[in-house]
């Protein structure tokens, strides 16, 4: 496929009509032209065109599949059309332009002006744009170069246009009757099924594996979307923080009780410590030691008692921790 230049294309935008006119309209006239041809840009208030040959291209996608057609209109009858059957994991925006592609094929063998219409805008912006790595824009680009005589025009859809009805009919028909047609999978789509594909890996993992098991029983489903837990709560859930329990683990404490006596683990300061006393939180039962702590990580007033705990055994951590190991990790 030959190359093309920047300097090849250029939008068809007439200065006179801005891009919110242009959207209000009924129809606006694209013509894809070199830069050595006057652009054109024109709104159009005609319902047909009259004994003229025009093709409207459609296409459609439901949780059936994708449909992509076109059909050809001449003295107000149909005289051709195309219809084909894409994977439904094809975007409608694919089976607009590969419309668009059959239609400008279709019509390359004609040689007098002949008019394409279509209701996908985003098509047309994708074609006036020079530097799309799409293939099958580059082939559409490459046709409209060398057939001159095809013009693409604009139009809004379902407002009367009864070559835009017929081949919006078609489009859907296209989904369980039209010809089968192979197009690759979009990249946001591939990038979607491997996400999806990652996360019931990870789903799995999770719920087999044996570390991170407080953690879990909070939150039993991975997400790829941020908790919303800051460094505190991390820390008093995971039970990785400055707590005797933890460091006892690490041979950074020769015990794991607090200077208060009792094991000082993260439940401990919460609801039983003496030093912790003011933000003391009510003492759970077994039972319900795990909806305790997710009452606690949903409540605002109740996550900002918590990290204040966190945030006193951090700064006063010489009135709890007896241990002159804790200065290893804590010189300061």
């Amino acid at each position: 496929m030959p190359e093309l230049l920047e300097q090849d294309l250029h939008p068809t935008f007439s200065p006179l009509y801005s891009a919110q006119q242009i959207t209000r309209a009924k129809a606006v006239e694209f013509i894809f032209t070199p830069q050595f041809s006057s652009p054109q840009s024109n709104f159009i208030c005609r319902k047909s065109d009259s004994g003229v040959k025009v093709i409207y291209t459609d296409g459609s996608k439901t949780d059936e599949g994708t449909g992509s057609a076109y059909c050809i209109r001449e003295n107000y009858g149909i005289i051709a059309s195309w219809q084909g059957k894409l994977d439904s994991s094809n975007s409608v925006f694919q089976a607009e332009i590969l419309a668009i592609r059959m239609a400008i094929e279709a019509a390359s063998s004609l040689h007098r002006p002949i008019k394409i219409w279509t209701d996908s805008l985003s098509s047309l912006m994708a074609i006036l744009n020079p530097k799309s790595h799409h293939s099958i824009i580059r082939e559409i680009q490459t046709l409209l170069l060398s057939h001159k005589h095809i013009h693409l025009r604009w139009l809004k859809a379902h407002v009367g246009y009864l070559g835009n009805e017929c081949a919006d009919q078609l489009a859907k028909e296209a989904i369980t009757k039209g010809d089968p047609f192979l197009l690759p999978k979009q990249l946001s789509y591939l990038k979607a099924e491997i996400m999806s594909a990652a996360l019931i890996i990870w789903q799995d993992n999770w719920y087999n594996g044996e570390t991170g098991r407080s953690t879990h029983d909070i939150m039993p489903r991975v997400s790829n979307k941020p908790v919303g837990w800051n460094r505190e709560e991390i820390m008093f859930v995971t039970g990785h923080g400055p707590f005797p329990s933890y460091l006892l683990r690490f041979n950074l404490r020769t015990h794991d009780n607090c200077l208060c006596g009792e094991k000082g683990d993260p439940i401990h300061y919460a609801t039983k410590c003496p030093f912790t006393l003011y933000w003391h939180f009510q003492t759970p039962t077994v039972s319900l030691k795990l909806q305790w702590l997710k009452n606690i990580l949903t409540n605002n007033f109740s996550i900002t008692r918590l990290r204040l705990i966190m945030r006193f055994i951090r700064d006063e951590n010489n009135l709890i921790v007896e241990d002159n190991n804790w200065a290893l990790i804590h010189p300061d």
